[in-house]
């Protein structure tokens, strides 16, 4: 999905799919061709469950996983340089 979608945050993204989202429920409800936009109200829903979950947990674990990585590569080297020093 992020690939997709490069121009634009993920949080924007959510906003974009939530008013989409929105929009297509009060078409349901306000037209009387509701019936052809259930499958669009369903791909949208997932669409925000999606970006939601996506900006909630996912990239902060991305981002705290590239932090560890960085801070065991660091103790890695620490531990080389006293091992290189005994």
């Amino acid at each position: 999905m992020l690939t997709r979608y490069m121009g634009m945050t993920a949080k924007n993204q959510s906003y974009l799919f939530t008013f989409g989202f929105v929009l297509t429920l009060l078409g349901m409800a306000l037209t009387d061709l509701w019936v052809p936009m259930v499958a669009g109200s369903i791909i949208m829903a997932g669409l925000t469950v999606e970006s939601w979950i996506r900006v909630a947990h996912l990239i902060p674990m991305h981002n705290e996983m590239r932090l560890l990585q960085k801070q065991v590569a660091k103790l890695q080297s620490e531990i080389r340089t006293i091992e290189f020093d005994d």
